[in-house]
């Protein structure tokens, strides 16, 4: 039965996340500048679900905050050991979650020291109009961040890349360098949290600039792809600028449980760190929370709403499970269980950010 559970889960993922593109909530904080918005697209018309849960919790026995592998620590402090030799530090975020998952570590030990660029990477999966204003007077009022460039390194959007290069230069050549004053280059070192496109905005702007299509940096559609720090990247002649790729580092302090299931629907943790079952029963949580029952139509199931994953799952399973789709199931198993969350996540073009 846990065969058929995870693969309706995986079921979830595939045909719910892309119906979902026109359902916006922003994260909301305590400094209040963040602000819920429903923006309900199919609903069904369907009454509320009379059981909503209150909050949503995971298993005592199921520890959300294990995934930090050792890598992490050990290039965390050799990216510590290359602040000397660096100008700029460039952090790079996904838009669809703006304040969570930010590694705390970046700013305290990183940015606090050097000049620092906050990058928004996948814009093309937010509503721009609505949300840019308020994510940027967030980060302006309450941590006193102003540069803030937003991206879509995927599609290589020579604008944005413009933007990114121009605000660069602009704070390369007006901060003081101190220890680095004598040297005729610019590094810069790039970093943030796993799978938010770090290596996609070096290869795109070296290719923007050099004109070589070839990747300088390893990519991967997946988090955990980079594993150490690398060497460094030209990106840019005039002036010499050079670019040292990091791997993406979660912090190690406790998270709540919100914050690891947003990181797991954005493919920001690596899906065998978490469940399934899980990220798909907080995604029901979320649907259900922000009044939006149209899950229902999407997945082709009888009945009506619910806010019990397992029902949900059974259901799905009765209706849908058929001899052939479980020697599917079988035989690309391997397939399914490291691309079928990612494949569904990049088909979104708009899952932007989730209840809080």
């Amino acid at each position: 039965m846990s065969v058929l559970v995870n693969a309706a889960a995986r079921n979830v993922f595939s045909r719910l996340l892309p119906s979902v593109r026109h359902i916006t909530t922003l994260e909301t904080t305590s400094g209040g500048w963040f602000y819920a918005n429903y923006a309900l697209g199919a609903c069904l018309g369907t009454d509320p679900c009379p059981d909503l849960r209150d909050e949503y919790s995971l298993p005592p026995n199921f520890d959300y905050r294990v995934w930090f592998p050792m890598h992490m620590s050990v290039q965390m402090k050799k990216m510590e050991g290359k602040l000397r030799s660096v100008d700029l530090i460039v952090e790079v975020h996904d838009a669809r979650i703006p304040v969570s998952g930010r590694n705390s570590t970046f700013l305290k030990q990183f940015c606090s020291i050097r000049p620092h660029v906050l990058v928004m990477n996948k814009m093309d999966l937010i509503n721009m109009k609505k949300y840019r204003q308020p994510i940027e007077d967030y980060y302006r009022h309450e941590h006193g961040i102003t540069n803030i460039i937003w991206t879509d390194c995927k599609r290589r959007h020579g604008r944005a890349l413009s933007n990114v290069q121009k605000a660069v230069l602009d704070i390369l050549t007006h901060e003081p360098r101190f220890n680095r004053t004598v040297k005729t280059e610019f590094q810069i070192m790039v970093v943030g949290i796993p799978n938010v496109g770090k290596s996609s905005l070096i290869n795109t702007w070296r290719s923007h600039n050099m004109g070589t299509k070839k990747s300088a940096v390893v990519e991967g559609a997946r988090p955990g792809v980079t594993v150490r720090v690398q060497n460094r990247v030209r990106v840019l002649d005039k002036p010499p600028m050079y670019v040292l790729d990091t791997p993406g580092v979660l912090s190690p302090s406790t998270r709540n449980v919100h914050e690891v299931m947003k990181l797991a629907l954005c493919d920001l943790i690596l899906e065998s760190a978490t469940n399934p079952r899980y990220v798909a029963d907080y995604l029901l949580y979320w649907l259900n929370r922000t009044g939006d029952y149209s899950y229902i139509k999407h997945l082709e199931i009888p009945g009506e709403p619910t806010d019990d994953i397992d029902k949900l799952l059974i259901r799905i399973c009765s209706t849908k499970v058929s001899d052939e789709y479980l020697l599917n199931y079988f035989w690309n198993r391997s397939s399914l269980r490291f691309n079928s969350v990612g494949v569904a996540l990049r088909q979104i073009n708009g899952l932007e950010s989730f209840y809080p």
